[in-house]
């Protein structure tokens, strides 16, 4: 008697099949236990494993790192670009110039300060003056820079060779083909450090760069996604196909 093999999708699986929100929490802590050594006092998390953990999870990872370190812990999000969270003390986040950027309705960002911050730090315990240097304070990010900023890490793993343009022009892609709620959840991420950048420099006025300074990155920015990086800051407006 022939027998037809089950094949299971989804669609097929029931409750029970479904890895439970624990598993997911000790599944995770499993990979991440590896990088405990007796000199480590900062976790780094990939941001795809942030993402798939709930509340619990979250304090599942924490408490079992507390236990390693025995000292309070928080998550804070890395502010450089990269994929991923940080766990840790608070004073682990403070060293090498290092600072903590808190945007109320979102993890802590962290961040490096400037070199010319850090170097007027040592000076004033050394008792010497430097000069201090005109600030530049860096443009917020608009929704779609933040979206992109969440995924190019993964688009550039999946992709070993990928340029910078090509993946803007994924990723714009994808931003466009988005959900207006997807859109709206960064809009308001976006208006949100937008606030604090001007609670933190109340005098802070966008200045868009010199006709010269366009024509040099147009010449390495594709102009689609130029369009979508600095010429709007509102939210894309869906397209339906007739």
């Amino acid at each position: 008697m022939n027998h037809q093999a089950a094949v299971v999708t989804p669609g097929t699986l029931g409750p029970q099949d479904q890895p439970s929100k624990e598993a997911i929490a000790s599944s995770a802590w499993v990979l991440l236990e590896s990088q405990i050594t007796p000199f480590t006092d900062v976790m780094a998390i990939p941001g795809a494993i942030y993402r798939a953990l709930d509340a619990g999870g979250k304090k599942f990872i924490a408490r079992n790192f507390m236990t390693h370190l025995g000292k309070n812990v928080l998550y804070c999000r890395d502010g450089t670009g990269y994929d991923r969270y940080f766990l840790g003390n608070a004073r682990s986040f403070l060293r090498g110039g290092g600072t903590i950027v808190s945007v109320q309705g979102t993890e802590p960002f962290w961040m490096i300060r400037s070199t010319t911050t850090i170097l007027q730090a040592a000076a004033a315990n050394l008792g010497v003056t430097v000069p201090p240097k005109e600030k530049k304070v860096p443009r917020p990010p608009n929704a779609y820079i933040l979206y992109r900023t969440e995924r190019q890490n993964v688009v550039r793993d999946a992709h070993p060779g990928i340029t910078n343009n090509e993946i803007s022009q994924v990723l714009g892609a994808a931003w466009n083909a988005e959900s207006r709620e997807v859109r709206q959840q960064y809009k308001e991420m976006s208006e949100k450090i937008k606030q604090a950048l001007y609670e933190q420099h109340p005098d802070y006025q966008y200045r868009p760069r010199k006709a010269s300074q366009k024509k040099r990155r147009a010449r390495r920015t594709a102009s689609t996604n130029e369009v979508i990086e600095h010429d709007s800051d509102e939210l894309a407006k869906p397209s339906f196909a007739d």
